[in-house]
């Protein structure tokens, strides 16, 4: 490419490509509330993680398959503490299944879930929680 204008135009529109991909909002999953959990055997659940920040707070994650090839999955966390505790959180997947638990208080006694969204989905599933209880994260 011997034109100079050339040169810059395509310079031009390489830095604009870059600017443009910069600039575009990333998907991210919705913001949901925490529902009562009611759960049947078609939910496939890892077990109950004791939560860093208490003795009395457990957490799992679980996935829910219809017949119709749909998945859904659920962030559940238990409060066997005798006060309210603040909870907030995330499911990651690898297949579009995403969800941002909304932060919310959670009494004593309680089993809440955070559902994520329906998805068609085959193979592999992954999921990936993370739990926020009174400030502190903790994963599964």
């Amino acid at each position: 490419m011997k034109n100079p204008s050339v040169r810059r135009s395509l310079g031009l529109a390489t830095a604009m490509l870059g600017f443009l991909a910069l600039a575009t909002p990333q998907a991210s999953a919705a913001e949901v509330n925490w529902k009562a959990v009611d759960s049947d055997p078609t939910w496939d659940c890892t077990t109950y993680q004791q939560h860093k920040g208490s003795r009395n707070v457990f957490f799992k994650v679980c996935g829910v398959h219809n017949s119709s090839g749909g998945h859904q999955t659920i962030l559940v966390v238990q409060n066997k503490a005798s006060v309210a505790i603040a909870i907030e959180g995330e499911v990651i997947t690898n297949y579009g299944g995403d969800v941002d638990c909304a932060p919310s208080t959670l009494q004593p006694g309680y089993t809440r879930g955070c559902y994520g969204p329906t998805k068609i989905a085959s193979g592999l599933l992954t999921m990936n929680a993370r739990l926020n209880f009174n400030g502190i994260d903790a994963y599964i």
